[in-house]
C-alpha cells in the first residue's frame, strides 16, 4: 500500500478510536447523572461549533422541589461554557401533575465539528457569584457532594472498563504476547547498530567474541555493557554462518535492566543497545487468565504514574504525546486489527487514570472539591476558592502539556518513540 494511504488510514483510525473511547468515558458521566436525576442537555461526540448532526433526542422528567427553578438567567450562555448554546423552547417544559411539579427536558445526542474529543453538558455546572446554581432543578450543584463525586468518577471508571472490555476477548482470541528467550534477532531498527553491521531479523546468534550464546538474556548482558566496543558476532542465517562486527550504541535514556526471563527489573541505567526487537510469540489463554492479564494493565499504569510523581526524572520515559501516539498508531495500522485494538485499550485505560489526577480541569480535580464539601457537610466552597483552585489547576495542566510536547518533539528529533504496550510485542535492545 502506498505510504500516503497508510497516513490517511492512520488518521481515520485515530479519529474513530478517539471518538469511541471518548463516548465510553462520557457515557459513564451521562449514565450516573441520569441515575441521580441530573439534567443532561447534550451528549456530544467532538467539540467546537457547529453541531453537525443531532442523531438522537431523549426526553426525561425531573421532580422539582420547593424553591427550585427550571434555569437561571444566562446559564446556557455563560462566558465559561464555550460549547453552550441557547436551548430550544421545546427542550424544556414545566409539567403540573397530581404527584407534583416536574421539569420535562430533552438530551440531544450530537456530533460536533472537531472529532477528537467530546463532552456531556450537565445542567448547572457553572458556579455563580450568588450560589444560585444550587437552586436549579436537576442541576449538578443541586445534588449532594457524594452524588457529584460518583458522577465525576464514572467517566474514568468507564474508560478503564472499556479498555478491559477490549483486552479480555482480545487476549482470549489472539493470545497474549510473551518474549522468546532464544538468541534470535527480532525486527531491526533502521540505521541502528544492528542494521549497520548487517544483522537481519531471524538471525540466530551463535557466539559473541568467542563465547557461546544460548539465550537472548546472555546476549543482552554482553551488549548492554559494551557501548562503542566492537563485538565479533557469529550468526546462523538459514544454512550459512556469518561473521559480523557489531558496535552497540549507548542509549541516551535510562531504561530498566532485564532479568533472566526478560522481565524488567526496578534497576534503571543507561545501556548499550543494538536497536533490535526481542522476538515474541502469542500464547492462547482462557477467560480467567485473560482477565487477570488485562487487570494488570491499569494496575501497572497507576504504578507508572506513581513512579513519575516519586521520580520526576522518569517523566520523559513514561509519557506519550500526540506525536508519539500518532507514530505508534501508524505502526499498529500496518500490524493489523489486533494491534489497533491493543492500542485503543491502552489509550482508554490511560485516559481514565489520567483523569483521576487531582487537578481542577480534570475529573479528579472536581472530585477533590466534592470531597472537601463532604467534610464541610455539604457546604459549598466559595466561588473565590473555586476560582483559585481552577486557576492553579489550569496552570498545572498547561505546564504538563508543554512538558509532554517538549518530550514528544525531542523523540521526533532523535527518532525514538515510547508507548507502553499492554501486551508487549516489542522491546528494543
Amino acid at each position: 500500500m502506498p505510504l500516503i494511504l497508510y497516513y490517511l488510514l492512520t488518521g481515520i483510525v485515530l479519529i474513530i478510536m478517539f471518538s469511541v473511547l471518548v463516548a465510553a468515558h462520557e457515557f459513564g458521566h451521562y449514565l450516573f447523572a441520569r441515575i441521580f436525576n441530573m439534567g443532561v442537555e447534550e451528549f456530544a461526540i467532538g467539540f467546537g461549533k457547529p453541531q453537525l448532526i443531532t442523531w438522537m433526542k431523549r426526553q426525561y422528567r425531573i421532580p422539582m422541589q420547593p424553591g427550585e427553578v427550571a434555569s437561571i438567567e444566562h446559564e446556557d450562555t455563560s462566558k465559561l461554557d464555550i460549547e453552550a448554546a441557547p436551548r430550544p423552547p421545546e427542550d424544556i417544559k414545566i409539567i403540573e401533575s397530581p404527584e407534583g411539579q416536574f421539569l420535562e427536558e430533552t438530551t440531544r445526542f450530537t456530533v460536533r465539528a472537531w472529532p477528537l474529543g467530546g463532552f456531556v453538558r450537565i445542567k448547572g455546572m457553572i458556579p455563580e457569584e450568588d450560589g444560585s446554581e444550587t437552586t436549579i432543578a436537576g442541576g449538578f450543584y443541586s445534588k449532594a457532594p457524594w452524588k457529584r463525586f460518583i458522577v465525576l468518577l464514572a467517566g474514568p471508571t468507564f474508560s478503564v472498563l472499556a479498555g478491559l472490555a477490549i483486552l479480555i476477548p482480545l487476549f482470549m482470541v489472539e493470545g497474549t504476547r510473551e518474549f522468546d528467550n532464544k538468541p534470535v534477532i527480532g525486527a531491526v531498527t533502521s540505521k541502528g547498530p544492528a542494521e549497520k553491521a548487517g544483522l537481519k531479523a531471524g538471525d540466530r546468534v551463535v557466539s559473541i567474541d568467542g563465547k557461546p550464546i544460548s539465550t537472548f538474556y546472555e546476549m543482552n548482558v554482553i551488549v548492554r555493557d559494551s557501548a562503542d566496543k566492537a563485538l565479533h558476532f557469529v550468526v546462523q542465517r538459514d544454512s550459512q554462518k556469518l561473521d559480523l562486527t557489531v558496535v552497540p550504541e549507548l542509549d541516551n535514556q535510562e531504561t530498566n535492566l532485564l532479568d533472566e526471563n526478560l522481565k524488567p527489573t526496578p534497576i534503571k541505567r543507561k545501556q548499550a543497545k543494538l536497536k533490535t526487537e526481542i522476538p515474541s510469540h502469542r500464547v492462547s489463554v482462557g477467560f480467567l487468565k485473560a482477565t487477570s492479564n488485562a487487570a494488570m494493565v491499569p494496575i501497572e499504569a497507576v504504578a507508572s504514574l506513581a513512579g513519575v510523581v516519586k521520580h520526576p526524572s522518569s517523566f520523559k520515559d513514561n509519557v506519550s504525546g500526540p506525536i508519539t501516539i500518532s507514530r505508534f498508531a501508524f505502526d499498529t495500522v500496518k500490524d493489523g486489527i489486533p494491534s489497533i485494538l491493543e492500542l485503543a485499550a491502552l489509550l482508554s485505560i490511560s485516559v481514565g487514570i489520567f483523569n483521576l489526577l487531582p487537578v481542577a480541569p480534570l475529573d479528579g480535580g472536581q472530585m477533590t472539591m466534592a470531597v472537601a464539601e463532604m467534610f464541610r457537610r455539604g457546604k459549598r466552597l466559595s466561588i473565590q476558592v473555586q476560582g483559585m483552585i481552577n486557576m492553579v489547576g489550569l496552570m498545572c495542566m498547561c505546564a504538563l502539556i508543554l512538558g509532554v510536547l517538549f518530550v514528544d518533539f525531542g523523540r521526533l528529533r532523535s527518532g525514538n518513540s515510547v508507548l507502553k504496550d499492554p501486551a508487549p510485542k516489542k522491546a528494543t535492545k
